[in-house]
This record gives C-alpha cells, structure tokens and sequence, in this order.
C-alpha cells in the first residue's frame, strides 16, 4: 500500500499530476481544487493516497488518488464505504465539502449539504447519512475545526433564501457561490446579500 507521494512536480493537468520520486514517475489523480492550486512544476509536493485497483473488461485497472491533507483522505476513504460511491463521486464530495462539512452533515443527518455534492442525490445522501451515523464518531481529523461554527451560517442563508420564494436548488447553487467568495467563515447575513446577486442574475 503506498500512504503517500512525496516528490517533484513533473507535470500537471485538472485531473492528474505526475510526481517524480527518486526517477520513478507516480500518476496521481487529483481534484480539479487541488489541480488549480498545486504550484509550479519543479516544486516538491506531497500527495496522501489511497491506492485502487478494480476489475475493468477481463483486466485490471490500477489508479492512485491523492490528497493535500490525511483529513480529505479519510473524507474520501470513508465515503468510498458505502455501496453506490464510486471514486469519482467521493472526490466529488472531497472537492466540494471541506473535511469537517461532510462529518458534520453526517452527524446531523443533514442531506441538504450532501446534495451540494454533484451526482449526489437525496435518495444517496439518505444512504450516506444511514450508513456512516455511528461509523463517523470514530473519524478524527487532524485539522480541530469547528464544523457546527462553519455550517450553520450556510443553512441559514440557504433557508432563508427559501423564505424569498426561491426554489431549494436555485438557493444552494447561490449560496454556495457566495461561499466560494467570502471563504467559510463568513456570515449568514453577508453570505444572503451576496447570493441574492447571483440568483437575480
């Protein structure tokens, strides 16, 4: 099993970058965030990984996965538990909730937040929510966020963009840009005001 990737930057695209460990090039597969934000090619990176191997056509397809952090790791390995998450879709939810939003909306049976996740329905978020409950108590992260203090104001603004008569979707997609623009320590109030932007548009 390879824990992790530690080496040069060979190359790099949205979905992959080649590492070079000792002359050994490594293919790692990574989040189109982590594509977006890994440094010049040149520079030492390290990858978290989780190692796959499936059965594809009568032959085997070997991938690896890599992470910034062992916290979206255990995102990713934790999700890939439940039946009917693939690896695309678990890098889906790593790439669109932070660590400590997937625990919390777990925790809090929460399948709004769930369902911001692309290709993640309710019907999946319900079978997330069922299947990790007691499982999710023993997943520690490394970074001590308090995941209730970053999620609230987000379901206030999405609730009360509903109070407007916008529909759920349209409220969630909103808020959600409002959040990728003040960052997740922003405030109900702030994170309305500029989301009403973006569904009057």
């Amino acid at each position: 099993m390879i824990s992790f990737v530690k080496g040069i930057l060979e190359s790099k695209n949205a979905k992959q970058a080649i590492v070079d460990v000792n002359g050994i090039g490594y293919t790692v597969e990574i989040l189109p965030r982590t594509g977006r934000e890994l440094p010049d090619v040149g520079t030492e990176v390290t990858f978290y990984t989780h190692y796959s191997i499936r059965e594809l056509n009568k032959t085997f397809e070997t991938k690896l996965y890599g992470f910034v952090s062992r916290d979206e790791l255990k995102v990713f390995e934790t999700a890939l538990v439940v039946k009917g998450v693939g690896s695309s879709l678990a890098q889906n939810i790593v790439d669109r909730l932070s660590p400590a939003q997937f625990l919390q909306a777990v925790r809090n049976t929460d399948h709004t937040t769930l369902m911001r996740v692309p290709r993640l329905n309710r019907e999946l978020a319900q079978l997330i929510t069922m299947k990790l409950k007691n499982s999710i108590k023993k997943v520690q992260l490394d970074t001590a966020v308090e995941a209730g203090a970053i999620q609230q104001p987000v379901e206030e603004a999405v609730r009360a963009l509903m109070g407007l008569e916008v529909t759920q979707e349209q409220a969630e997609g909103a808020v959600l840009e409002a959040q990728k623009v003040l960052g997740d320590s922003a405030k109900a109030p702030d994170i309305i005001r500029l989301a009403l932007r973006y569904v009057n548009r």
